[in-house]
């Protein structure tokens, strides 16, 4: 259960700079590491307020897709503690409008080749299945600060969308880290759509990191009234 002091609400621009650092401490797996090796701190900082604020700017009339940027804050501290990104896609999944692989600015240094097939295969993943042509939610992005994980703060998050979705009779997707497999499935994500494999030790800087394996996951829809 979820900490009585956590509270959800809606992202705004004054929480830019907290949502980065949060990115910047929370993904710091193999695949960052060897992305961002050689990268300042102060340009991965930059790169990470960009993509917030990429979700927060995002077209509200777009007819392709909605996006809601929502985070869990701690009340007895007002600090923001997770965050998350639910897709709401009525017209199904369209590469062209998925501003996860679409980069304005890379900061110096980044390892391009393995943006370039980790992204190869985040579009292989959002279009293998053929739920992914139907109208969907798609939760692209979840972090939690690593001093509050298991505490509840990421399954509020996925709640808010699994509720949605269930209220309007659709299904959920997300690409999963083999670290967050049992959370998803826990929370009905059951159904494997796909797995993406990158071995780093291809890439400049990967030597000793092996293989890394993220999951499609779906969730299967569930009509328990409307939205």
């Amino acid at each position: 259960m979820p900490a009585n002091n956590f509270s959800l609400r809606p992202c705004t621009p004054a929480d830019i700079p907290v949502l980065a650092a949060l990115n910047l401490t929370s993904f710091n797996g193999p695949r960052n590491k060897v992305m961002y090796a050689n990268v300042s701190p102060s340009d991965k900082l930059t790169l990470f307020e960009n993509k917030a604020r990429k979700i927060l700017n995002y077209p509200k009339n777009d007819s392709h897709q909605s996006i809601y940027y929502l985070c869990i804050v701690d009340t007895s501290t007002n600090t923001i503690i997770s965050h998350a990104a639910w897709n709401w896609l009525p017209n199904g999944y369209n590469p062209s409008h998925d501003p996860d692989t679409q980069h304005a600015w890379l900061p110096p240094g980044t390892n391009e080749p393995l943006v370039r097939d980790f992204d190869h295969g985040t579009h292989e993943l959002r279009t293998g299945h053929p739920g992914r042509k139907e109208a969907h939610w798609l939760l692209s992005l979840l972090a939690t600060h690593p001093q509050h994980e298991g505490q509840g703060a990421a399954g509020m998050l996925i709640d808010w969308g699994t509720e949605k979705a269930d209220g309007m009779g659709v299904r959920c997707f997300v690409e999963a880290s083999v670290a967050g497999l049992p959370l998803y499935r826990k929370k009905g994500f059951e159904v494997e759509v796909g797995v993406q494999e990158l071995d780093l030790g291809e890439y400049e800087g990967g030597e000793g990191y092996g293989v890394q394996r993220w999951v499609g996951l779906m969730r299967e829809m569930k009509m328990v009234g409307k939205m």
